[in-house]
């Protein structure tokens, strides 16, 4: 191993870490984004399948993602007591679902 190698790992290291920290947009598999958004904007699929999934429960936050050219919605169901998120990708279906006590 050269005496070079530790030095450019740590160089490495130390850049990644950074433009984790300072919240860059910039992902080896292309850009992300994260938008707040409310019931009228989302696609009527979306809206569908969020209407079907909150039950009797509320909807809280809606948090419209872009990735890899792929867009999902986060959404918030319920109250502290009850809460749950899913994921649901612009065609309606969910694509993940997570409880939260």
């Amino acid at each position: 191993m050269s005496a070079r190698t530790p030095r450019l790992a740590t160089t490495l290291l130390l850049s990644a870490l950074s433009l984790a920290m300072s919240d860059c947009k910039w992902h080896p598999s292309g850009p992300r984004t994260h938008e707040a958004v409310d019931m009228e904007q989302v696609p009527a699929p979306v809206r569908a399948a969020i209407e079907r999934q909150a039950g009797a429960r509320s909807v809280g936050e809606i948090e419209k993602q872009t990735a890899n050219g792929r867009t999902r919605h986060e959404v918030t169901l319920g109250s502290s007591a009850g809460r749950a998120t899913i994921l649901i990708d612009e065609d309606g279906r969910q694509v993940a679902a997570a409880a939260e006590d």
